[in-house]
């Protein structure tokens, strides 16, 4: 019978704050003698690691009553933990009440003036750029992690293709056209922005900075928080999007990069508990919009063949990516 690994289990301990008392019963409960027990923990008293590992510990449970407190705050706030709908909102009302506070709201009336509402179809993609090649993300269904491994997903087609393969209407995860091909498909796409018009809440100066996405009803981006502040506007059918926020960090599953373990499960809105976090949940129809703020949890469902903008290019900075630094495997 193999022996347990007994700086593991003290790591372990440590890390989920154990004091001796407790690292002692975690030693002994995973087959350690008790004499060995009292022996590698009477060396932690001289171990810098240790030391440290118990001050980090410390720092996470502070962190950790803090989330705590600011979920009590969101469930006692008045209108409950509910996600707001915003007609037509002003920009000084909307940057003061919902981008400072890092507060999510969705929005109606922002884009009615969009010609796209009306002539955006199939058809009109194809005349106006059917024969151009884009990039879009392909054979995702085979990966379990086609979002983490985007590059490998990305494929030059004839855009007239992808439309055909739309006019079938089968539900799909298969292929989607999304913001992380914008690069590719920005001069590809450009006669599509004729079809739009600038929004009060963005900045002025840069009409034309934003993502297209175009897939099938089944499309599904997995949980996951942005590092920038976002709105989605949806200009051909519905999605469904799901949020957590930020302060449910621990119920996240949050092991790699931005990315929720949680994948695609169709998390319950609510208030969560001890293992599943709270959510909020709505469908966006065209012509209506979400602001998704940095840091928020999101799922994002095509329920119909689906053509939607995302833009980032708000009325404050918006750089938080600059300074993030991923940690690979948390």
């Amino acid at each position: 019978m193999s022996q347990p690994d007994k700086r593991a289990l003290l790591a372990e301990g440590l890390a989920a704050g154990d004091d001796d008392v407790a690292l002692h019963a975690r030693l002994v409960g995973a087959g350690v003698s008790a004499a060995a027990a009292k022996y590698e923990i009477d060396r932690l008293a001289k171990d810098p690691m240790a030391a440290m590992l118990r001050r980090q510990s410390a720092r996470m449970a502070k962190q950790g009553w803090l989330f705590a407190n600011l979920q009590r705050l969101a469930f006692e706030a008045d209108g409950g933990f509910a996600l707001d709908t915003l007609d037509r909102p002003d920009a000084d009302f909307f940057y003061r009440h919902y981008y400072e506070p890092n507060r999510p709201a969705k929005l109606t009336g922002i884009v009615d003036h969009w010609p796209a509402l009306t002539c955006w179809s199939l058809d009109h993609f194809a005349r106006v750029a059917g024969d151009a090649a884009v990039e879009a993300q392909v054979e995702r269904e085979r990966d379990p992690d086609y979002e983490l491994a985007k590059d490998d997903h990305r494929r030059l087609v004839r855009f007239g293709e992808l439309i055909d393969w739309l006019r079938r209407d089968e539900a799909s995860n298969d292929i989607y056209l999304t913001a992380y091909n914008s690069g590719t498909n920005a001069a590809a796409l450009g006669k599509l922005w004729d079809d739009l018009a600038p929004i009060e809440l963005l900045d002025a100066a840069r009409p034309r900075d934003g993502f297209f996405w175009l897939g099938p009803r089944g499309t599904l981006t997995p949980w996951h928080h942005d590092l920038t502040n976002n709105l989605l506007v949806q200009v051909m059918g519905r999605k469904r999007v799901r949020m957590a926020p930020p302060w449910a960090f621990a119920r996240m599953k949050n092991s790699h990069h931005c990315f929720s373990d949680w994948g695609n499960a169709p998390l319950s809105a609510g208030f969560g508990d001890a293992g599943a976090p709270p959510v909020l949940e709505t469908i966006i129809a065209p012509g209506e919009g979400i602001f998704l703020p940095v840091g928020w949890w999101h799922q994002v469902e095509a329920l119909d063949l689906s053509a939607s903008m995302s833009f980032t290019s708000f009325c404050r900075p918006n750089a938080h990516v600059e300074d993030y630094v991923s940690y690979g495997r948390l």
